[in-house]
């Protein structure tokens, strides 16, 4: 009788060492056994199998199902009850699909790597789902393996049904990569909702060893009204490479459940007290997709602060940050905010029982609280496409001047050979009021008849760009030189051109501000230069007209540098702009002609095409507090027209005066550019 006594001992005191986390116990023979359960027959299906103590002889392996079949193991019921420990090192209950299993007693799987102490679906078993786990209040897991679970479901058919895992008890796993609960879900069907409850507690210890882990696109609901701890490195309580619909957690305090992975989404804060809430910390995980934040309707709420609901949250994963609910018969407005100057990983929630009229009004009231509304994804989005846009135009003017600088020219030379071209420039881009205005001045040395050396320098002195968005520094003058070889001077026979030009401004950019997002400010310099190479052939028709064929090749490299914004009294969540980097090679062909109205007055004209044979496009990117990824190559055109239109006419023997119009299709967003040029020419 003694010896009975001190086995039961024996046996509940390596128990209770096991679920205190000691790793190095003795597996004791288990207390209890499951009734005339025969796994290896067809009769292995639809039974109802007890598991009970006193039972003689005790269980020396658990309740396990044939693997590799999905015939045997189904519709099985599980009752392990009060008092029964099933201490096996190896899994102690492992079955097909349709199962219910109820535990009061105490599971333990040992040191088995990849023990499950619930499972369904594993190791070659049905994936059809349909189960209902449930670890009662009375009832323990344990395992202590690599990859173990306590309740693990794998349903990756796509018409696998829905699944729900319970935990009232308690649940602890020791070793790399083990979890509390583990589902994989594979169901398609928008009518198929699995469901994960946890009132009891979950802890895990170990490398990636999370709380609850989530896989597939089969959708899930979560409700965490107890308490989930990961202890491990790379370890959250909710690890989620799945499709969560909805997390309820009540959880926070000084240990808020910790997420990483695909958010929730929709996320209910359940609010006890105003020092006991719901808090969610995303701060040491990755996450992504979108979240939409709300109060649980079972909360206990006052009008007050509550301090640090979402912790790493960035704004690309935020849904709404304001709103109103009815709580007891209370209306109530909260928004989610975050402290001026203070970190964006920080959010808060305020409620309060005075409904603003406005956003306008909210953000009045928030701001003499020292809060900025929290910026949310959509309008973020929408704030910066206009950005993009508006950088696109940028791009497109610059770009557009410098290829136009690159067709400047002075050919009227004197008696020290010395050309000297001086004028203004404007261009207009069109779809947007992006303008500027130039003086620019060209120069350039004639070496013999057939060969000529120049440069230019082009300053911009005014510029507009829409909405505020971009304001330029013109302190930089856009710069360029070119060298010409004539076979005849009177322009007929072979003529070619080399010529590179190279542009810099300073630019500061200001997003626009679009429901709660932020005027998010900050400084970059945009640039673009290129080298072109054309070879033409002039052609003279009659003693007025010649018309020159013309064919080259250029390359157009620029974008904007990387910069940040400033955080300020109205920005909380500054972002960060990765560098955007363009390049173009685009092959050109076309004819230009010019014919003679009189001794003195002449025409100008040319018509072309250009076709890019390599481009790349940067996004405009943004990190830190928000990951945006705007495409800036959207109808994007790889093949343009091009045109101009121009006069002069000779004042003297050595100088004219001239006026000439270039038309382009630029390749953002199919625009056009037109520049106009007016220039007095001399040669000295």
């Amino acid at each position: 009788m003694k010896s009975k006594t001190l086995q039961k001992n024996l046996i509940e005191a390596a128990i209770i060492a096991a679920l205190t986390g000691l790793s190095n116990i003795v597996l004791a023979q288990s207390t209890g056994g499951c009734d005339t359960y025969a796994p290896n027959t067809t009769s292995g299906s639809s039974q109802v199998v007890t598991c009970t103590s006193g039972v003689t002889p005790a269980a020396t392996a658990g309740v396990i199902s044939t693997q590799n079949t999905t015939t045997v193991g189904n519709n099985v019921t599980v009752n392990v009850v009060n008092g029964t420990s099933l201490v096996i090192d190896g899994a102690t209950i492992g079955i097909g699909s349709g199962a219910r299993v109820s535990n009061h007693g105490n599971l333990n799987t040992g040191s088995m790597q990849n023990g499950y102490g619930i499972s369904s679906g594993s190791n070659g078993r049905s994936q059809a789902g349909n189960n209902i786990f449930t670890n009662e209040s009375d009832g323990t897991i344990y395992t202590r393996g690599g990859n173990a679970a306590g309740m693990y479901i794998s349903a990756t058919n796509a018409s696998s049904a829905a699944n729900s895992l319970t935990n009232a008890g308690a649940i602890q796993t020791d070793g790399a990569g083990a979890a509390g609960m583990r589902l994989v879900s594979g169901s398609t069907s928008s009518s198929v909702v699995n469901s994960i409850v946890n009132s009891g507690t979950i802890i895990t210890n170990g490398s990636a060893a999370h709380g609850v882990q989530l896989s597939g696109v089969g959708a899930v609901t979560i409700v965490n009204s107890g308490t989930i701890t990961a202890n491990g490195s790379n370890a959250f309580g909710i690890y989620s490479a799945g499709n969560i619909t909805a997390l309820t957690n009540s959880q926070g305090g000084s240990s808020p459940l910790t997420f990483s992975g695909v958010l929730p989404t929709n996320y209910n804060a359940t609010i006890a007290s105003p020092t006991v809430y719901g808090k969610l910390d995303a701060s040491n995980g990755a996450v992504t997709g979108v979240m939409n934040f709300s109060i649980a309707s079972a909360s206990t709420v006052s009008a007050t602060t509550y301090s640090t609901v979402l912790s790493g949250i960035k704004v690309n994963n935020l849904g709404n940050s304001y709103g109103t609910i009815s709580i007891g018969g209370t209306q109530y407005q909260w928004a989610l905010v975050h402290r001026i100057n203070g970190s964006a990983d920080q959010t808060d929630l305020v409620l309060s029982t005075v409904v603003q009229p406005s956003l306008v009004a909210l953000e009045e009231v928030l701001a003499t609280q020292s809060y900025l509304i929290a910026p949310i994804e959509s309008d973020t989005q929408v704030a910066l496409s206009s950005v993009g846009a508006a950088l696109q135009g940028l791009f497109a003017t610059q770009s557009a001047g410098v290829i136009n600088g690159m067709s400047y020219d002075c050919s009227l030379f004197g008696a020290n050979n010395v050309c000297v071209s001086a004028g203004g420039r404007f261009t207009n881009v069109s779809a947007y009021p992006y303008n500027n205005s130039s003086a620019l001045i060209v120069g350039a040395y004639r070496l013999s008849n057939n060969l000529r050396f120049g440069g230019y320098l082009d300053q911009n002195l005014s510029q507009s760009t829409p909405g505020g968005i971009a304001q330029l520094n013109n302190g930089s003058p856009m710069v360029g030189v070119f060298g010409v070889w004539s076979q005849n001077v009177d322009g007929t026979g072979t003529e070619a051109k080399l010529s590179a030009g190279y542009a810099n401004k300073g630019a500061t950019i200001t997003r626009p501000v679009v429901g709660v997002s932020e005027a998010g400010s900050g400084s970059t310099s945009l640039t673009s230069q290129g080298i072109l190479g054309l070879l033409k052939y002039g052609l003279g028709i009659g003693d007025k007209t010649i018309l020159s064929p013309y064919a080259g090749m250029r390359y157009l490299v620029g974008g904007m540098g990387g910069y940040s914004e400033g955080q300020s009294n109205t920005v909380s969540s500054p972002l960060s702009y990765n560098a955007i980097n363009n390049y173009t090679t685009t092959v050109l062909a076309g004819v230009s002609g010019v014919h003679k109205l009189s001794e003195k007055t002449s025409l100008l004209a040319s018509a072309g095409v250009e076709k890019d044979t390599n481009a790349n496009v940067g996004n405009l990117a943004t990190t830190g507090n928000g990951y945006f990824n705007i495409a800036m190559n959207n109808n994007y055109r790889s093949t343009r027209p091009t045109a101009s239109l121009g006069a002069f006419h000779d004042l003297g023997i050595n100088e004219r005066i001239g006026i000439s119009a270039i038309y382009r299709q630029e390749a953002y967003q199919a625009l056009t550019s037109t520049t106009v040029m007016a220039t007095y020419t001399v040669g000295l």
